[in-house]
């Protein structure tokens, strides 16, 4: 049942992508704009989605079909930390603005990491590290404008 649900939700979240990235402006110089990728990955998304599900189908005839004792028992735990990686992106999307990209990604990284059983000082060692490489490969090297964020514009300047 959990995967049926993960690929429903997978569904939506592709639909999701696809739809924001469609209003996205169009370059007229280029032949693509910076709607191609989003749309790319919200098109894996769907695709991903609408396959798990349907490997679940059978799956989900057979535990309505039987005892009621197996819908009862369900894990919702593991349904709600199957989740949290799209709830974090959803963060990302909300919060990146105001506390900026690095800064957003390491708590992800660092929550991902806790949920999963890593420790506390090797969580915040590896997220704030790989926060800090993305950050940098991005904005300087591939020159992606990430969010910098308005909670510390004015007190922290980064010499790069």
């Amino acid at each position: 049942m959990r995967d049926f649900l993960l690929g429903l939700a997978f569904m939506i979240g592709g639909g999701v992508v696809i739809a924001v990235a469609q209003t996205y402006p169009t370059m007229p110089a280029l032949q693509f704009g910076p709607s191609l990728f989003p749309s790319l990955i919200g098109g894996g998304m769907v695709i991903g989605g609408l396959v798990l599900a349907l490997t679940r189908v059978g799956q989900l005839k057979n535990a309505f079909a039987g005892p009621h004792s197996q819908v009862a028992s369900y894990d919702y735990r593991g349904l709600l930390i199957s989740l949290l990686p799209c709830a974090l992106v959803v963060f990302y999307i909300l919060a990146s603005e105001f506390l900026g990209a690095a800064l957003c990604m390491a708590a992800s990284m660092l929550v991902l990491m806790l949920i999963r059983g890593a420790r506390l000082w090797l969580s915040l060692l590896v997220s704030i590290i790989v926060a800090a490489a993305i950050y940098v490969l991005f904005s300087r090297y591939l020159l992606i404008p990430l969010p910098e964020g308005t909670l510390f514009s004015q007190t922290l300047t980064f010499a790069w």
